[in-house]
């Protein structure tokens, strides 16, 4: 006999962000396999096609669609969380997935912001809150959000300089824009407490290291070409790096399981060094100030 459990995984509408190649395509590709309608969202239009004619074509899956939005503009998530709130009436799982690393020297993009930031941690923040209500529609919700180990590698955070004006680095930039994004899914959780929403989970996970095409800015940098070098003796597969995201996604053992933090080998501890109830509210009101003129 089947469990109600079981029933709620079945068949769910499943949007991958950053899935155009690495880790997100295979997150897709699996998720693809395992029946789910997908939706694929990447940032380059002729990559993210091909990705989709080439996880259809390998899955035999008819129930998937892609759309593209660089994840650099405001303007662009909105349009993008539109096109899907049309096209859709809910959404089951969101896998935040899209994400990136910069160059030695910090950029910002057009709308005033640091791209490390921009990217890794107010995209998702901006994305699932328009994608809120869609969320709110489905028995049952999950929220996986695409960290690091980088966040224990940050270092200290700046509580007022939270978009490195002066204390930009590479991997300041990148190890500190992890450790925020736990903090905010870790916020989300009480806020949906306190909201008396108990339908949609949020947990963040980490690949381990996978070659991916995470780097493709920072390796720009000769420095980081002889880091990578060096590293890619210690990577994991791909495969490997998404089974976080995939069982966060849809293992019917992490039914209603909410806050948690995991990697490739289940559940892991965040470094909590930084932590505090202060320094997490500052960072959520921060993303809700950056997101509000776009709203």
């Amino acid at each position: 006999m089947e469990n109600k459990n079981d029933n709620k995984m079945k068949n769910k509408i499943i949007l991958v962000t950053g899935a155009s190649d690495g880790i997100g395509k295979e997150t897709a590709k699996v998720l693809a396999k395992q029946g789910h309608t997908i939706i694929l969202h990447g940032r380059n239009p002729q990559k993210t096609q091909a990705v989709y004619e080439e996880i259809k074509a390998e899955t035999g899956n008819v129930n998937i669609e892609y759309l593209t939005a660089d994840f650099l503009s405001f303007a662009e998530i909105k349009r993008f969380a539109d096109n899907i709130k049309q096209k859709y009436d809910r959404l089951d799982v969101l896998v935040n997935n899209a994400g990136a690393q910069f160059t030695d020297k910090r950029e910002t993009t057009a709308d005033g912001h640091e791209k490390t930031m921009m990217i890794n941690v107010f995209a998702p923040f901006f994305l699932i809150t328009l994608l809120l209500d869609l969320l709110k529609k489905s028995p049952s919700a999950r929220v996986v959000t695409v960290s690091s180990a980088a966040h224990k590698m940050g270092g200290k955070p700046y509580m007022d300089d939270i978009e490195l004006t002066k204390h930009y680095s590479m991997g300041k930039a990148y190890g500190l824009s992890k450790l925020y994004v736990i903090w905010v899914m870790r916020h989300f959780v009480s806020e949906m407490e306190k909201a008396g929403i108990t339908n949609i989970t949020f947990n963040t996970v980490h690949p381990s290291s996978a070659p991916t095409n995470l780097a493709r800015e920072s390796s720009k940098s000769w420095k980081f070409r002889i880091i990578l070098f060096l590293w890619r003796p210690m990577l994991i597969t791909v495969a490997k790096g998404a089974s976080s995201s995939i069982n966060a996604a849809t293992a019917p053992e992490l039914e209603g399981i909410t806050g948690k933090y995991f990697g490739p080998k289940g559940e892991e501890k965040t470094c909590d060094k930084y932590y505090s109830p202060e320094n997490e509210q500052i960072i959520w009101d921060y993303c809700k100030q950056t997101v509000k003129p776009y709203l």
